[in-house]
């Protein structure tokens, strides 16, 4: 077989900003700009205080997002990608069952900094990654995923790694060899969700793949076959490696993994497995008033019940991936928010009552995204509603630009203010547009910083110098 590593490694050293479809660049933007929301928010959450004070933290050129100060990029790339995953609001993609997006931006924004590099090269960079972790996964799941993989950090590893390595202008015999690097750093246990390290795992993605690129730049050594080799990611992980990879190679450039299945943002900071549940549930929230409910049926496809069956939540993290709960809250308030996770609400009398009438059952449909909710009243009205939403919003179904403002805004004002907030959504909204990724990455924090000196390691770089003005 002809190396699959090395031909991913080529696709994606060789990708350039005008390949990109116009499609292809306004989807990657308003994900690029959902998972920098998502970071800000999550940067005053726990599992990040805790995280900070442990970790190591050496000052340097890359912004903390929602925070103030510049770390060196690892450092930064690390602490940014607890921070965006440590709310579960980040994207997801269905090809991957995980989350593509978290795992790149805050590596790419840390190493853009260190380069200040521009807006286009970034958004290249960024659809490198993107479609490189999503295609591996394309030829890997559900082997991968179904082994308790987590596949946000094993693919996403890699696919911080081909981002990197693209942002450094690497040839496809140094990308092969940050991917070789990444593929042995590559970990994570789907056994840990609903606690602080599944955000630890994106944490620990951006900095493996990012340090993999920079190896890989300094001339450092790996397999550039890892992927395929009989002792390899994939027979490792999958515990096979497949005959055919070719589905991960069509329609490059052509057939964007980003549109199709697509990514998907979400609308609720939980597991996006629960998200046509929370949707039935809220639309019966209108028909049932304060009438008093005497059982709740939730059906959901058999494939997505393995991690979110839950029915007493300890905390707010594990609440994200309760069925039970998520579907009670949205039955009592008709949506599910930031304020569900927050303090002692997963201890609310009401909604622990409720959350002891749902009941769990699988189906086995073709719509893996298909899911039922069926609620008995007491005065003997039954009524149901069904929703399929493919992991949030994605191309096929996306949010309402009022919408995405929304959502970024509750993730943004109350941490940056709102004049702040609204020259960041305007810039990241013509990301291939900006010149200074130091000036963009500025406004990601609370107030107005003074910006770093000068670049000094413009050699990094292979190539790309040229900055959009």
């Amino acid at each position: 077989m002809t190396s699959l590593t090395h031909q991913l490694a080529a696709r994606a050293a060789g990708l350039t900003f005008a390949d990109l479809s116009d499609p292809a660049r306004d989807w990657a933007t308003r994900a690029f700009a959902d998972t920098v929301a998502c970071g800000i928010a999550g940067a005053t959450e726990e599992v990040v205080r805790l995280a900070a004070s442990v970790l190591t933290a050496s000052p340097g050129p890359s912004a903390l997002l929602g925070r103030a100060g510049r770390l060196h990029e690892l450092d930064a790339a690390q602490i940014n990608g607890i921070s965006a995953h440590a709310l579960d609001f980040d994207d997801c993609n269905l090809e991957m069952d995980g989350h593509p997006s978290v795992s790149i931006v805050p590596a790419l924004l840390a190493l853009g900094d260190r380069l200040d590099a521009n807006g286009a090269d970034l958004l290249t960079a960024y659809v490198a990654g993107i479609e490189t972790e999503i295609r591996l996964a394309r030829v890997s799941n559900p082997a991968h995923a179904d082994r308790g993989w987590h596949p946000t950090v094993t693919f996403g590893v890699i696919g911080s790694a081909v981002a990197c390595g693209r942002l450094l202008g690497l040839t496809p015999e140094r990308m092969a060899v940050a991917i070789g690097i990444a593929a042995s750093c590559a970990s994570g246990l789907r056994a840990n969700s609903g606690t602080m390290t599944k955000p630890l795992h994106a944490g620990q993605a951006n900095r493996n793949g990012l340090q993999a690129a920079l190896l890989a730049n300094a001339g450092f050594s790996a397999n550039p076959a890892v992927l395929e080799h009989k002792f390899g990611f994939m027979a490792a992980f999958n515990g096979i490696v497949p005959e055919n990879t070719d589905k991960a190679l069509a329609g490059w450039t052509e057939d964007f993994a980003l549109l199709s299945p697509g990514i998907a943002i979400k609308q609720y900071p939980c597991c996006a497995f629960i998200h046509c549940a929370i949707d039935a549930a809220a639309e019966l929230r209108p028909e049932i008033e304060d009438a008093a409910i005497e059982a709740v049926d939730v059906t959901l496809h058999r494939k997505r019940l393995k991690n979110i069956d839950r029915p007493e939540p300890k905390d707010g993290l594990d609440a994200k991936f309760s069925t039970q709960y998520l579907t009670a809250r949205a039955l009592l308030t008709g949506t599910v928010g930031f304020a569900d996770f927050e303090g002692n609400s997963v201890f609310d009398p009401a909604t622990r009552a409720l959350s002891a009438k749902v009941r769990l059952a699988a189906h086995d449909e073709n719509d893996v995204s298909l899911g039922r909710v069926e609620v008995a009243l007491t005065d003997g009205r039954r009524l149901s509603a069904s929703a399929s939403v493919a992991m949030g919003r994605g191309p096929a179904n996306p949010m309402t630009p009022a919408q995405f403002r929304a959502k970024f805004d509750d993730c943004t004002l109350g941490i940056l203010g709102t004049k702040t907030a609204e020259r960041l959504f305007a810039a990241l909204m013509d990301l291939s547009g900006q010149g200074s990724i130091r000036r963009l990455s500025a406004l990601m924090q609370p107030e107005a910083v003074n910006l770093p000196p000068e670049n000094h390691d413009a050699g990094l770089r292979s190539g790309h110098e040229e900055k959009v003005k």
